[in-house]
């Protein structure tokens, strides 16, 4: 049987007519157009305005005491948990609602581990994290970050499950699965000139990888660890004699190695150069591996004495540098920076903003579940971030908003936007499965 016209809630003349309110009307407007019934439009709209307001941990039993309703959590519960609605198309709605307010400048791809205590939630196992040398217990998820200049919003998830039992935690493994799902999808996002994808991950495969990714076309940039050997490349594209040579002596030495140094911004000095990654255990001239192909070698080091934000958002005293492999580009060693800058933005907000809209804070057992609060988590991510970067174009003056706001409360049946209505061939955004 076809699919009725979305059922929405009436107009509610009572409500403030806040800012935030006219976003939260006009997003559940156009992401819950896929809902067949009512009662799930409004179950929907009150989760995601719970995810805003309720105090604390964004569970789902606090989330329904801001509705002073004592069936409230378990309705909310077989909502999230249970009920027969499709995750994968609200997911494209939001990503087609942002980019019909405006093309991303890339997209960013990056993982997110999510400690927990127990055992019981979905995909929860030790995981090794490089940058301490250490076993955690909790998940580990990676996200598709739509990035603009002054916005950038999660619009898709891959949940990394549990090894085979009696498998023990495997130190290598990158999550090289999950993040080539991901830059797929970022492939068939938006139509026209393709946006990069930054991929804020450092990958010791990143050479295989991205060279899997060539038939796309899509421009790559993947955080690399500086101990990768790598060969140099002459401007004819021939190997140096200088044999193979970890990213870091790279950067440590470019004027020996007959590369110029770029002042990419205040404290950052950066190079660029053409590479080709070396099979582990080789080395030499002859080490070059063919299955990688040609490669850009972005590093850059962070001169501030004094300290800066780092790309996870800390701070920290000293010299730091950053090691990128990206498909050959003409774009400039600034425009690259640009990008390496917007990967550091989603990480700092995917903290910030993320802690306040509850990308973390799912309890439950169900795979779909979690799925599914990630999705309306994600919706309650846009919402705060479009609101705050109102009150910013605000207080800058009445024509310096970066979008008009949305007409509040006006439930005419969402269209399809642009944006989807243009994608044409390939999978959707969404993961599916």
């Amino acid at each position: 049987m076809p699919a009725t016209p979305t059922a929405v809630p009436p107009f509610l003349p009572g409500r403030p007519t806040s800012t935030q309110e006219a976003w939260v009307e006009d997003l559940c407007r156009h992401l819950f157009v896929s809902f067949n019934r009512a009662d799930h439009h409004l179950k929907g709209e009150q989760y995601l305005r719970g995810l805003l307001t309720a105090p604390g941990r964004k569970s789902i039993r606090n989330i329904a005491r801001t509705l002073d309703d004592t069936g409230a959590a378990q309705r909310l519960h077989h909502f999230v948990c249970n009920a027969p609605w499709n995750w994968r198309t609200v997911r494209e709605a939001l990503a087609d609602y942002l980019l019909a307010l405006t093309r991303p400048r890339s997209w960013v791809v990056r993982p997110m581990l999510i400690p927990k205590s127990g055992t019981n939630s979905v995909g929860v196992h030790r995981h090794f994290v490089p940058a301490t040398g250490q076993l955690v217990n909790g998940q580990l998820a990676y996200g598709l970050w739509y990035a603009g200049q002054s916005l950038n919003v999660p619009v898709d998830w891959r949940l990394h499950l549990q090894p085979p039992a009696g498998g023990l935690p495997v130190p290598d493994d990158d999550g090289v699965p999950q993040i080539l799902e991901l830059v797929r999808r970022a492939a068939n996002a938006a139509p026209g000139a393709a946006a990069p994808v930054v991929w804020d991950s450092q990958m010791r495969h990143a050479g295989e990888v991205m060279s899997a990714l060539a038939p796309l076309g899509l421009p790559v940039m993947a955080r690399t660890p500086g101990s990768l050997p790598l060969q140099l490349l002459d401007r004819s594209g021939r190997p140096t004699r200088r044999g193979a040579l970890p990213a870091q002596r790279i950067l440590a030495a470019p004027e020996r190695l007959g590369l110029q140094v770029h002042d990419v911004a205040p404290g950052v000095r950066a190079v660029l150069a053409r590479v080709v990654p070396v099979r582990p255990g080789v080395s030499g001239e002859g080490g070059a591996s063919g299955e990688a192909g040609e490669l850009m070698l972005y590093a850059q080091r962070y001169e501030d004495p004094e300290g800066r934000e780092g790309h996870d958002g800390r701070h920290g005293a000293g010299p730091r540098a950053d090691f990128w492999l990206t498909t050959p580009t003409r774009r400039s060693p600034v425009d690259l920076h640009q990008f390496t800058r917007t990967a550091a933005n989603v990480a700092r907000d995917s903290v910030r903003i993320g802690g306040r809209t509850g990308l973390r804070d799912f309890e439950g057992r169900s795979y779909e579940g979690w799925h599914r609060h990630m999705t309306l988590a994600s919706a309650a991510y846009a919402v705060q971030s479009l609101t705050a970067l109102d009150a910013v174009r605000a207080e800058r003056g009445p024509h310096q908003r970066l979008h008009a706001l949305p007409r509040p409360y006006s439930h005419i049946p969402a269209q399809p936007s642009p944006a989807s209505r243009e994608r044409t061939g390939g999978p959707p955004l969404s993961l599916a499965g």
